[in-house]
C-alpha cells in the first residue's frame, strides 16, 4: 500500500509489525505510526480515494486483506462491525493526536520512554509482549525517522534509559526493566489508548 494509490482492500495485522509513512519529495520518510497484531493500518482507505500514506512491514509481518466491498456488506448486515472499525478509527486518531504532543513537546529522552511505553502498553494488552518484553523490529535510524531525532540522540538516549535499567532496546527487541521508572521519565498516562 503506497502513497497516491487507490485502494480496494484494508489490511488486519496478523502477526508482527508494521508502520504507516510519509515519503518527501527528498526521497526521506517520517514514520508516522506504529501497528502491531490486531490493527487496522489503512482503514481510512475504506472511504478515501487515495492513500495518502504508505504502509511497509516493519520485518516479519503477516496480514490479511478484506475487500472493501466485502467490508461495507458486513456494515449493512451487521452493524456491530461497523461500530467496532469506527472505534478502531477514534483510536488510531487518539494516537496520532499522542503522538503530535510526544514528538513536538517533550524532551528527547522522555519522547522515546514515551513510545517505548505505549508500544509496550499495547503490546502486552495485544498478549505478543512476553516476560517484559516485546518485539520493536525498528532500527535506530528508524526510530529517530519515527520520533524527529537524529540516530546519535537515539543512541544517547537508549543508553539512558539502559543505565537507568527503566528499559533497553537491543536487536529489535525493547525490554521494560522498570516499568513505573520508565513511565515516570516518559509522563505516561495510557488513557488516551482507552484500556478496557
Amino acid at each position: 500500500m503506497s502513497q497516491g494509490e487507490r485502494c480496494d482492500a484494508s489490511a488486519v495485522v496478523l502477526e508482527g509489525c508494521v508502520a504507516r509513512y510519509h515519503t518527501l519529495q527528498s526521497g526521506g520518510r517520517q514514520y508516522l505510526s506504529v501497528h502491531i497484531l490486531g490493527d487496522w493500518p489503512d482503514v481510512q482507505s475504506l472511504f478515501l480515494e487515495h492513500m495518502d500514506h504508505s504502509v511497509c512491514a516493519m520485518g516479519a509481518a503477516v496480514l490479511c486483506t478484506i475487500p472493501h466491498v466485502e467490508l461495507m456488506r458486513a456494515f449493512r448486515l451487521r452493524p456491530a462491525i461497523g461500530f467496532a472499525v469506527w472505534r478502531e478509527t477514534l483510536l488510531d486518531a487518539a494516537i496520532f493526536r499522542e503522538a503530535i504532543t510526544n514528538n513536538s513537546r517533550r524532551s528527547g529522552i522522555s519522547r522515546l520512554a514515551h513510545f517505548f511505553c505505549e508500544l509496550f502498553f499495547r503490546s502486552e494488552r495485544s498478549g505478543v509482549a512476553q516476560d517484559g518484553s516485546c518485539a520493536l523490529p525498528f532500527s535506530q535510524t528508524q526510530l529517530g525517522e519515527l520520533l524527529g531525532m537524529s540516530i546519535a540522540t537515539v543512541n544517547r538516549h537508549i543508553q539512558s534509559l539502559r543505565r537507568s535499567r527503566a528499559a533497553d532496546f537491543r536487536s529489535g527487541r525493547l525490554t521494560v526493566g522498570h516499568w513505573h521508572k520508565l513511565a515516570s521519565i516518559a509522563n505516561f498516562d495510557p488513557l488516551y489508548l482507552h484500556p478496557k
